[in-house]
C-alpha cells in the first residue's frame, strides 16, 4: 500500500512539475504590471536613440558647423562597425548565465555608457574641422555600436525570454511601443522649444541631453527592476548536446528565408524611419517656412498612432500580424500620396501624417513580435534557437536602416547644395528637402509592402510551429 502511495505522489508530483513547467513555457503570469515595466524601457532608448536620429543632423550643421556631406559619410563609416558589434553582442547573450538571466542584466549594465554617450555627442567641442568630424565619429561608433547595441539588443532578446506564447508577445510589444510613441511624440514636440529654453546655441543642447540621459537611466532600472525571464531552453539528448560554432549558426539561419526577410524589413523600414525622422525639421524650416511646425507635424503623424495601437492586438489575433502590417503600410503609402500633392498645402500634409501615424500602429504593434516568431520557426525548422544571434541580425538591419537614412540625409542635402548657415536656401536644396521627407520613403513603402506579401506563410503555418514546439519541450521536460 505503502509503494502505492508513493508511486501515486510521485505521479501527481511528475504531473504538477509537468504543469508548472508549460506554466513557466506559456509566460502565463506575465502581469499587466511587468508588461509596464518592459514597455517602459523602449522610454529610456528613445530618449537616446530618437533624439540622435531626428536631432544630430540638424545639431551638427546648424550648431556645431559641421558639412552636412560630412555628416553623412561619418554616420555610415561608424554603420560598419555595427555589423560586428551586432554579432559579437549576440553571441555574449547567449553565453551570458545569470541569476537574472541572460539578456535582462545586459539592460542594466549598458545604460549608464549610453546615456553618458548621449550628452557627449551633443557637446561637440570647439576643435578645428577635422577635429569635430573626428570627436563626432569616435563618440557615435561609441554611442551606437558599443552602448546601444548592448542596450537595444538585450531589450528586445528580452521578449522572447519573458514568455514564448504568441498573443503575450503581441501584447507586451504593444505595451512597449504606447510608450515608445508617446515618448517620441513629447521627443519631438518639444526639444526645439527646451532647447531654446535652456540656452542659445551649445549651451541649450548639452542641457537637454544631461536631463534626457537622467530620464532615460531611470527608465532602464525600472525594465531592470520589474521584469523576469522565464524561458529556459531545453536540455538536449545526449545525441543533440553538440553546440554549432555561430558561424554554422549564422549560415544555418540565412538559409531561412523568413529570417533573411525579417533582415530586409528591418533594414528598409528604418532607412525610411531615418529619412523623415531626420527631414522633418527641415522640411518645417525651409519647405513649410517655419521650423515650430515641426512640433505641430509631429503631433498629427504621433497621436493617430498612440490612439490605434491599442487596437492592434485585436486585429492581430483575427487576422494575424502580416495582414495588419500590410494593410498599415498601405495606409502609410495612402498618406505620402496624399502630401505630395499638396507639398506645401497644411491641411493636406497633416492629413497625410494622420494615415502615416495609422501606419506607424500596425509596424510598432507587430515588427518586433514577429521576430519572436522567427525564432519559433528556427527552432521548430531547424533545431536552432539563438535568442541573442537571431535578434542581433535584425538590429543590425535595424541600424543599417537608420545610419542610411541618416547618412542618405546628409549626402542629399550636401547634393543639393544646403548650407545650414545660411538663412535662405537655393531651389536645389528644397528639391532635395522634398525627396528625403517625400519621395524617397514612399519608393521604400512599396519594397516593405511586398516583403509583407512574402511573409504571409509563416502567419499560416504558425499554430502548427507552436503545437509541435509545445509537444517537444514537454517530451524532453518527461
Amino acid at each position: 500500500m505503502e509503494a502505492v502511495e508513493n508511486i501515486s505522489v510521485g505521479l501527481n508530483t511528475g504531473a504538477s512539475e509537468r504543469i508548472s513547467a508549460k506554466k513557466e513555457r506559456t509566460g502565463s503570469r506575465v502581469s499587466v504590471r511587468e508588461k509596464v515595466c518592459y514597455g517602459v524601457g523602449d522610454i529610456g532608448a528613445n530618449l537616446v536613440w530618437t533624439t540622435v536620429a531626428s536631432f544630430l543632423t540638424i545639431y551638427c550643421t546648424d550648431v556645431a558647423g559641421i558639412a552636412a556631406g560630412v555628416v553623412g559619410t561619418l554616420m555610415l563609416i561608424a554603420r560598419l562597425f555595427d555589423g560586428v558589434s551586432d554579432l559579437f553582442m549576440g553571441i555574449i547573450i547567449d553565453k551570458t548565465n545569470t541569476r537574472w538571466g541572460k539578456a535582462r542584466p545586459w539592460v542594466l549594465w549598458s545604460a549608464p555608457p549610453l546615456v553618458i554617450s548621449l550628452v557627449m555627442i551633443f557637446t561637440v567641442p570647439k576643435l578645428s574641422a577635422d577635429g569635430k568630424a573626428l570627436y563626432l565619429l569616435l563618440v557615435y561608433i561609441f554611442l551606437a555600436a558599443v552602448c546601444f547595441t548592448a542596450s537595444n539588443l538585450s531589450y528586445n532578446t528580452m521578449l522572447s525570454l519573458v514568455t514564448t506564447e504568441q498573443h503575450d508577445r503581441n501584447v507586451m510589444n504593444t505595451f512597449r511601443f504606447e510608450f515608445t510613441m508617446i515618448a517620441q511624440l513629447v521627443i519631438n514636440v518639444i526639444t526645439i522649444p527646451l532647447v531654446h529654453k535652456l540656452g542659445n546655441g551649445q549651451k541649450g543642447w548639452t542641457y537637454m541631453s544631461v536631463i534626457y540621459a537622467v530620464v532615460a537611466m531611470a527608465m532602464f532600472a525600472v525594465t531592470f527592476l520589474g521584469t523576469k525571464e522565464r524561458y529556459k531552453p531545453v536540455k538536449p539528448a545526449a545525441s543533440q548536446k553538440e553546440k554549432k560554432h555561430p558561424v554554422k549558426t549564422v549560415k544555418t539561419l540565412c538559409k531561412n528565408k523568413y529570417f533573411i526577410l525579417i533582415t530586409l524589413a528591418f533594414a528598409v523600414i528604418y532607412t525610411s524611419l531615418g529619412l523623415t525622422g531626420g527631414a522633418r525639421i527641415y522640411y518645417a524650416k525651409y519647405v513649410l517656412g517655419d521650423e515650430m511646425l515641426n512640433s505641430t507635424m509631429t503631433l498629427f503623424n504621433y497621436i493617430p498612432t498612440i490612439l490605434t495601437i491599442m487596437l492592434i492586438p485585436l486585429f492581430t489575433k483575427r487576422f494575424g500580424k502580416i495582414k495588419a502590417l500590410f494593410i498599415g503600410f498601405s495606409f502609410y503609402a495612402v498618406g505620402l500620396i496624399l502630401e505630395i500633392a499638396g507639398p506645401v498645402n497644411l491641411p493636406m500634409i497633416y492629413s497625410g501624417l494622420v494615415l502615416q501615424g495609422i501606419g506607424h500602429a500596425a509596424l510598432y504593434s507587430c515588427l518586433f513580435a514577429i521576430v519572436g516568431d522567427v525564432v519559433d520557426y528556427s527552432e521548430w525548422k531547424d533545431g536552432i534557437r539563438e535568442e541573442g544571434l537571431t535578434y542581433s541580425v535584425t538590429s543590425f538591419g535595424q541600424k543599417i536602416g537608420t545610419g542610411l537614412g541618416t547618412a542618405a540625409l546628409g549626402w542629399i542635402l550636401a547634393a543639393g547644395n544646403y548650407d545650414g548657415m545660411a538663412a535662405v536656401q537655393p531651389d536645389s536644396a528644397i528639391f532635395a528637402i522634398k525627396a528625403l521627407f517625400l519621395y524617397l520613403p514612399l519608393v521604400i513603402t512599396g519594397i516593405v509592402l511586398v516583403i509583407w506579401y512574402l511573409f504571409m506563410g509563416i502567419d499560416k503555418i504558425y499554430p502548427t510551429i507552436r503545437k509541435e514546439l509545445d509537444e517537444r519541450r514537454m517530451q524532453a521536460a518527461e
